[in-house]
């Protein structure tokens, strides 16, 4: 970038384009009402333009709103071998409608930096998360640049290994100082410039409310939380005063307001850590913090022949056989020492693909092998499929990951579920369902659901919502997992309404 000053027309003119293009207003609850980002973007555009920079600089970023996103998973436990429901709990943190339009700017500006620094490089190859210079890609071509580079290595090597790692609590854990740093090599600076270093420590030494805790603090439920223009409505003008500083003057006064403050060390040293995920910047960032590692994990791939890819906190390496155990420890030892980061050694999975007795190329999971040799009579209870973004491929096939089409089944029988309670309802005025909207979101009839997606991704190209053509994995197997999708939408439609009924008709004829 190699300029102070962040703004230029040009990427202004760009940034309000993609943003109303995108047409999805910000309509979620903060402590400010809502902005109409195509009606009043001068004002963002009048703090941006300052070319003092002391406007951003002196900006008051409001306290971000904190909610625990909680998704259930369907997952392989290799203690009981078999799969089973956990639940993953993610802390999302919503940044003020207006200052997310300011951060939006930002991570736009840097993310363009950004591209252009790994594309310098050489090294943008590896990195698939968060950018806007893919052409139109997603997960269904990052799966299939993976599951190619298993085949490639197992036609040029008769063998190869897959390492999937997971760095544990990324966004917690990225200390500061070295953002900091390698933000300031992004632009070309020494020091952060005085705007840029307000939006990076609103990110570091953030604050933020805990909506649960806001919302119990007042005793408001959920139902008429939903319905306010902003959270501090539902404060009562005689508890703190009608005005948005006197309001927010109690929130503080009553504690709810929490800082991220340093961390105590076992050393008894303090760590600087942590910025907020889901933060409109925290993307870019998360790309920043490790474009040091990206790089050099790129070129010792270059000469070792291995294929390294990152998406976010997740990292696969295709490799040879014989380098599993090197690439794996150098990994380990080396997010660890200069990074600061550690990897979730549960959650690491070691497959080697490689013909099985039959002479077919299968996964096999080393590290439940453990160094045993398998036979026909026990080498299927080693099988172990790659999977990757949604996805799994065993040598032989790929598929749509059990666990997504599992979530997909629940999200379905919940929304019959609900569809059948409005219909039935005390409230309800005829018994009749919309079946439209079921199979608008459950089925193939609809345009951008979970089935449409899946269904791409079985073909061999595909046409995507921006009207370029796309590869897909071309797989046979997802096209028969995704079969009997209406038959079961369609039996619990009916299983469900019949129950409905039959209770309608019971409680008739009391």
């Amino acid at each position: 970038m190699h300029n102070r000053f962040i703004y230029n027309d040009k990427l202004w003119e760009k940034f309000v384009e993609k943003v109303i293009a995108a047409d999805k207003p910000k309509t979620y609850k903060q402590f400010d009402n809502t902005f109409n980002f195509a009606k009043q973007n001068n004002k963002i555009k009048s703090l941006l333009k300052d070319s003092t920079l002391k406007k951003v600089g002196s900006h008051a970023f409001a306290p971000h709103l904190k909610i625990l996103v909680k998704t259930p998973r369907y997952k392989f436990d290799e203690s009981i071998d078999t799969y089973g429901l956990e639940t993953k709990i993610r802390p999302i943190s919503f940044s003020s409608h207006f200052d997310s339009y300011i951060y939006s700017y930002y991570a736009f500006a840097l993310t363009e930096a950004y591209q252009d620094f790994i594309k310098r490089d050489r090294f943008d190859h590896c990195v698939m998360a968060y950018r806007s210079d893919l052409g139109g890609d997603c997960n269904i071509q990052f799966a299939k640049r993976a599951f190619d580079a298993v085949k490639s290595m197992i036609s040029n090597e008769g063998k190869c290994a897959a390492i999937a790692l997971d760095i544990t609590g990324y966004f917690d854990n990225i200390d500061h100082e070295q953002l900091k740093a390698k933000w300031c090599d992004l632009i070309g600076e020494k020091e952060l410039p005085l705007d840029q270093y307000k939006v990076f420590k609103s990110l570091t030494a953030y604050s933020y409310v805990g909506k649960a805790s806001f919302l119990n603090h007042f005793g408001v439920d959920t139902e008429k939380a939903e319905k306010c223009h902003n959270l501090l409505d539902l404060i009562p003008d005689d508890l703190a005063g009608p005005s948005y500083i006197e309001k927010f003057n109690l929130i503080r006064k009553r504690q709810l307001i929490v800082r991220n403050k340093p961390k105590l060390n076992r050393d008894g040293s303090y760590s600087h850590k942590g910025i907020p995920q889901g933060s409109p910047m925290s993307s870019v960032l998360s790309n920043i913090y490790l474009v040091d590692f990206d790089r050099w994990l790129s070129n010792l791939g270059r000469l070792m022949g291995f294929h390294y890819m990152r998406y976010c906190d997740d990292l696969l390496i295709i490799c040879k056989s014989k380098d599993v155990v090197y690439l794996n420890n150098e990994v380990i030892s080396g997010i660890k020492n200069k990074y600061g980061l550690s990897i979730n050694i549960k959650k690491t999975e070691i497959i080697e693909f490689r013909a099985n007795d039959a002479g077919k190329i299968r996964g096999f999971n080393i590290k439940k092998l453990g160094g045993r040799t398998t036979t026909k009579a026990n080498e299927q209870q080693y099988y172990q499929s790659l999977q990757y973004l949604g996805f799994e491929f065993n040598g032989q096939n790929i598929y749509i990951r059990p666990g997504s089409l599992s979530r997909y089944f629940r999200k379905a029988k919940g929304r019959v579920l609900k569809t059948m309670m409005m219909a039935y309802g005390k409230n309800s005025k005829k018994e009749k369902i919309s079946k439209k909207q079921l199979y608008f979101r459950y089925s193939h009839f609809g345009k951008r659901n979970f089935i449409t997606y899946a269904q791409n991704a079985a073909r061999e190209e595909y046409t995507n919502s921006e009207g370029v053509v796309r590869l897909g994995l071309d797989s046979k197997s997802i096209k028969r997992q995704l079969s009997a999708h209406i038959a079961i939408l369609e039996k619990e439609l009916k299983k469900t309404s019949q129950e409905f009924s039959n209770a309608r008709n019971k409680k008739l004829k009391k």
